[in-house]
Order: structure tokens, then sequence, then C-alpha cells
């Protein structure tokens, strides 16, 4: 028994200052809830009847809530297995389309260890957002549409 008191009070002694105990329940606490941001919006948009400018305010707020992590978590999503989840998320970056995402997709598009399918969603999503050679090629037009 004094062995295993020994050893609380070593790992008690590790742990300087109870507020940096706290701050990484917190860090942890909100990088659980940025997690489970990005799940509910993946959801809502395979499962979902939420209008497209209902989704990008839903994104707005969780970007004025989380800043940059937002950004990046959501590029993350990207290597989901689940092929569904992986078109969602590629919907939701384009409806997005944040100028911080593009270096990290582009960067997934050319990566030859990932996955052909994570590859290819990258690449989507940045054809989505404009930000391919190819898509920016092609001349702007006006589209006429005609109401009846």
């Amino acid at each position: 028994m004094e062995k295993w008191d020994a050893r609380q009070s070593q790992h008690t002694a590790g742990i300087t200052n109870a507020s940096e105990h706290n701050l990484n329940i917190v860090t942890f606490e909100s990088h659980r809830q940025l997690r489970d941001t990005i799940s509910e919006l993946i959801y809502l948009t395979i499962s979902s009847t939420l209008t497209t400018h209902d989704l990008q305010q839903h994104m707005e707020q969780q970007k004025a809530t989380f800043g940059s992590r937002f950004t990046a978590h959501l590029t993350r999503a990207l290597l989901r297995s689940d092929q569904d989840e992986r078109d969602a998320v590629v919907w939701l970056l384009t409806q997005y389309n944040e100028k911080e995402t593009l270096a990290p997709l582009q960067q997934m598009a050319q990566n030859e260890h990932l996955s052909r399918s994570v590859r290819l969603s990258a690449s989507l999503a940045l054809a989505g957002m404009g930000a391919t050679q190819e898509m920016q090629d092609i001349p702007r037009r006006v589209r006429l549409y005609a109401i009846s």
C-alpha cells in the first residue's frame, strides 16, 4: 500500500498548478465540442431539410465560436472513411468557400499517401471553390435565366 501512496504523490507532484490541469480539461472539452459540431454539420447536410442559407449561417456561427480551428477541422473531416460523409464535407467546404482551406486542400489532393477517394474529394472541393487551374481558365460568362 505504501508504494501506491508514493506513486500517487509522485503523480500529484507532477501537476504543479491546478489551473494548468483545468486548462487541459477545458481544452479537451472545447476540442470535443468542435468535433461534435463538425459531425452535426455533416449529419445536417446528409439528412436535413435545412436550406443552404441556414447551413451557411450555422457555419459562420461556428467559425465565430471556434475561429480557425473550425476551418482546420472541417478540412480534416475529408479523411472520414464514409463516402456520404466525405461528399457532405465537400459540399460544406464549397459553400463555406474560405481561403484558409485552399492550401490544406491542395496538399491533400496531391498527397499520394492518402487514399484516392480522399484526394478526389479534396480536388472536388477545390474545383467547387473555383481554386483549380481548370476552373480559373474557364471564361466567366453571363448566365441568362428564363422565368415563366
